[in-house]
């Protein structure tokens, strides 16, 4: 009878009992990799997640089920500061503000539900970095052990009020008491202002994500190439269990082309790809840049190393990362306003010698066969995201469409464009034909066509033009390009944009690392602005320069029109310690007069500071010389330097 009894009652329950909502399994391995998913304003020191409330986070989630960004893997849905009150309640446990007065319990079944996984945000002092809600210092075991009870999966951690550099021992105490809590809980480090390089420590902490960004820097395409500078050098702090974090997306702040841009560096840096909701323009999620499987398995992809500088010229730069089936992914980012030619191959990846490579755009889904080159035009805060295979393929042969000009335009002189149509592939390229187009207030000299019938793999087709304003121009050269060809595949398209701005007096002061130069000469590579041999920061006796300048090798030249409109020249010159054994001299010349020179200098020596009058100069160059005992190791440092006009 006891047991009819016992029986009864698990029947009553099984059929009266309220269904648990799915409960998605947390990662067995806290970060293992990087994560990918949405949150609402990252870095905002203000209550947005409040403002907004649960019903736009349902909204939003349901928005990953629906556009199929969560089966693609954006799997998290972080909620940001002040989903808490400022108050705790009488056992001291953290009370939810108004926008959330379901409560979280009711938040993390329904994101579960969704097959989604849930993040809360705390910090290590008594508040948050707003300052309106309760952090979790002095409670990090019952914090813990109360996310440890909702589901939570992710806990974006602040440490805007740790003091005396004792961020490390906080998050440490929030980590061992997330371990004691028994459930797998992501920990991500947010430190705002970057000042406590938490990349160093995080790690060891207990931490499996951390800033390496400003906590503003994930906007435009402007803050977004700032925080890529700031990975410089952070490759070797990540990989499994740990990843640094550059910034999250404001899609609204990004054209189609800085979105591709911006997700194909993040993907090569195995960043986590993060979106921020908060603006009412971002609600809807652009899912079609978002959901490219070829980007989220490079991110999702390590092959032991982080994604990496390899060239640098100060606007057009390229970054690559092996990937773990012997692979690897190049991408040649373009940061200036006009379209620009990248040179690179596959030695800059670090692939093996083979007959033929296979090399598939990311972005476009286009596959070609290459013997090594890579290069080609990319378009204004653009970059062209390339896998490369050591191996050949069935496919086109890959060419490359480059227009050479000036480094600015005279406004009312002729200019010559070069124009060059490559096949880097192993099968001829057949009926190239050549179109160009007039640019905005100019006239072609000469035939604006031209063709070629077969074009053998590895041989350039080289053709010259000359361009006349009509009067004087005042918008930026701009003449588009267009090659048609055939080969063994079918027929194709090559297109390109020659682009250059105009050569005009400065009217008011500029810094002469942010505006175009008239030509550069350079020893070793190109003349970089706010880096020197292939981006590393300035660096003089072991002081390193936050401020920005010109990177150059013995030796150079790189002159710029001043149009006699300036008075002086200000710059501190000095020889990096790129070069320790590094002699050189700068030298300031104007209309081909000297008009300063340091004389030799050697590696140690303390930097100079030059104070040049540069009045009725039409043009001026800067020049780095050779010591007279060869020019290795020859780098030197134009140093913030500023032109008052």
């Amino acid at each position: 009878m006891r047991r009819f009894f016992v029986l009864l009652c698990a029947l009553f329950l099984t059929a009266t009992a309220v269904p648990a909502a799915a409960d998605t399994p947390p990662d067995p391995v806290p970060g293992e990799r990087p994560p990918m998913g949405i949150t609402w304003a990252t870095g905002s020191p203000y209550c947005d997640s409040a403002r907004l409330g649960e019903a736009a986070v349902k909204a939003a989630a349901d928005q990953l089920v629906t556009t199929g960004l969560r089966d693609a893997g954006y799997e998290y849905v972080m909620v940001g500061d002040c989903w808490q009150s400022d108050q705790r309640d009488a056992d001291g446990k953290l009370t939810v503000s108004a926008p959330f007065s379901s409560g979280i319990p009711a938040l993390v079944d329904y994101i579960h539900s969704r097959g989604l996984k849930i993040g809360l945000y705390s910090g290590t002092g008594a508040k948050t970095c707003s300052g309106r809600a309760a952090g979790s210092l002095d409670h990090e075991d019952l914090d813990a052990r109360t996310f440890a009870d909702w589901g939570v999966d992710y806990l974006r951690y602040d440490t805007c009020y740790s003091v005396n550099g004792d961020a490390p021992a906080r998050v440490k105490k929030i980590a061992d008491a997330i371990k004691r809590a028994g459930r797998p809980i992501t920990l991500e480090i947010d430190d705002y202002d970057r000042a406590q390089k938490q990349w160093l420590w995080a790690r060891a902490a207990g931490a499996q994500v951390w800033r390496s960004n400003d906590w503003n820097s994930t906007s435009d395409f402007g803050f977004s190439m700032k925080s890529l500078d700031k990975q410089f050098g952070l490759d070797g702090h990540q990989g499994p269990g740990g990843w640094n974090m550059p910034g999250s997306f404001t899609f609204s702040y990004l054209n189609t082309a800085e979105r591709q841009a911006k997700l194909g560096l993040w993907a090569v840096l195995n960043a986590p790809l993060v979106v921020d909701m908060f603006l009412s323009a971002d609600v809807n999620l652009p899912a079609a840049e978002m959901n490219n499987p070829d980007i989220i398995a490079v991110q999702r992809d390590w092959a032991g190393v982080a994604g990496h500088k390899v060239r640098d010229t100060g606007w057009t730069e390229v970054w690559t990362k092996p990937m773990s089936d012997g692979s690897a992914v190049l991408v040649l980012l373009n940061r200036g306003e006009l379209a620009a030619p990248i040179t690179t191959s596959v030695a800059d990846a670090g692939l093996p010698d083979s007959a033929g490579y296979r090399v598939r755009d990311l972005w476009t889904g286009d596959e070609t066969v290459t013997t090594g080159a890579l290069g080609g035009t990319v378009g204004r805060h653009a970059a062209t995201v390339l896998r490369v295979w050591p191996r050949t393929a069935s496919a086109a042969p890959r060419t490359s469409l480059t227009v050479d000009l000036p480094g600015s335009v005279p406004p009312s002189q002729p200019v010559t464009a070069t124009v060059e149509f490559t096949n880097n592939g192993t099968t001829p390229v057949y009926g190239s034909r050549l179109r160009l187009t007039e640019p905005a207030q100019w006239q072609f000299e000469g035939p604006t066509e031209a063709t070629i019938e077969i074009l053998p793999p590895g041989e350039t087709w080289k053709t010259t033009t000359t361009l006349r304003p009509i009067g004087t121009a005042t918008q930026p050269f701009k003449m588009p390009a267009v090659v048609t060809y055939e080969t063994t595949q079918g027929p194709r398209t090559a297109t390109a944009s020659g682009e250059a701005p105009l050569m005009l007096a400065p009217t008011s002061g500029v810094s002469p690392n942010l505006v175009p130069w008239i030509s550069m000469e350079n020893g070793l590579g190109p003349v970089e602005r706010d880096s020197v041999d292939n981006g590393h920061p300035f660096t003089i006796n072991g002081v390193v320069s936050p401020r920005g300048g010109l990177g150059a090798h013995a030796p150079s030249v790189v002159k710029y029109y001043l149009g006699g409109k300036c008075k002086q020249l200000a710059v501190t010159v000095g020889v990096d310690d790129r070069g320790p054994n590094g002699t050189l001299g700068f030298r300031v010349l104007g209309d081909g007069v000297e008009l300063e020179a340091t004389g030799n200098m050697r590696h140690g020596d303390p930097s100079q500071y030059l104070v040049v009058p540069v009045k009725d100069v039409q043009v001026l160059a800067l020049a780095v010389d050779d010591g007279g005992d060869g020019s290795a190791g020859d780098w030197g440092d134009w140093v913030y330097p500023y032109i008052s006009c």
